[in-house]
């Protein structure tokens, strides 16, 4: 399992492609909702759109994909003004929603969709406030034009498909973001420092040994201090609060995706007791261990 694979993983990312948008004529659509576990991205498959981020407005024309992370408030219109809110005629159409606005032909066809996620998680974390890519010409474009075709389907299985799909769509954008320099900040950014890739890498794939600051900056070939340092700067936190939260995100997906108890959990991940255990989840997460399982 690669980083990319490992930090998906613990951020027990799932994707879902929910709603169709047929739009025809002048509208806007205000999104008002923030979250800190899920972020929505529309994909346009057809014609041209308007979307406002706080007072910067950003043009999206077919192919693009615009990916908000916390699912900031944003509007989406036929127009880069702002205009008066229109509400959709909503019905069920397979597995999706369709929303329909106008009552000709659609100048704009839009799939919505969604990726939920563990929140506070290093992964989303990295992730800046919007991602705006250009799928047409990319690898990315060939997972697209497969989702668009079973998105026409009505067949048995057609919903795990999809969010399959998504699943899929989701680890692309953040390969093509990173190819294109777009991760400035988190351990996405960190990642493709030459010093910090080894260590980071060996810190993921193995929370649960008895790392000593010593070990790690000789991964880095670096003097401790230095290796201290960049650390902070390049990551966010140091050494010690890093490891610590991989051990922790490590153990929310097996509380979630396991039927290992509590102790097992934590002498798996680090810890040699299921006291010190408890104790430290608690404070990331302001919930036991028992309690996060059942949530």
């Amino acid at each position: 399992m690669d980083y990319l694979d490992k930090l998906t993983h613990l951020a027990q990312v799932r994707g879902e492609i929910n709603i169709c948008c047929e739009f025809q004529g002048e509208w806007q659509l205000v999104h008002h909702e923030q979250s800190n576990n899920k972020g929505i991205f529309h994909l346009i498959e057809e014609g041209e759109c308007w979307l406002t981020l706080g007072d910067k407005p950003f043009h999206l024309t077919q192919g693009d994909i615009f990916f908000l992370p916390q699912n900031r408030p944003h509007l989406v219109g036929s127009l880069p003004e702002n205009g008066k809110n229109i509400l959709p005629n909503k019905r069920r159409q397979g597995i999706f929603e369709v929303q329909k606005i106008g009552r000709g032909t659609p100048d704009l066809k839009m799939f919505c969709g969604v990726f939920y996620y563990q929140e506070n998680t290093l992964l989303m974390a990295s992730l800046p406030d919007y991602l705006h890519l250009n799928l047409c010409d990319t690898s990315i474009q060939l997972l697209v034009q497969l989702f668009l075709q079973e998105a026409k389907k009505q067949e048995s299985g057609n919903q795990s498909v999809i969010d399959s799909l998504a699943n899929v769509l989701f680890i692309y954008i953040l390969r093509h973001a990173i190819s294109l320099g777009m991760i400035e900040r988190g351990v996405l950014y960190a990642l493709q420092d030459k010093r910090l890739n080894p260590v980071l890498i060996r810190l993921l794939q193995a929370p649960a040994q008895n790392w000593h600051i010593e070990q790690l900056a000789d991964l880095a070939a670096m003097s401790r201090a230095n290796f201290i340092r960049v650390f902070q700067q390049q990551v966010g936190m140091p050494p010690g609060k890093f490891l610590t939260k991989v051990r922790l995100d490590l153990a929310a997906f097996l509380l979630k995706h396991s039927q290992k108890n509590v102790l097992a959990i934590a002498l798996e991940v680090g810890y040699q007791s299921e006291a010190h255990f408890s104790k430290a989840f608690k404070n990331a997460y302001q919930i036991s261990p028992s309690l996060y399982r059942k949530v």
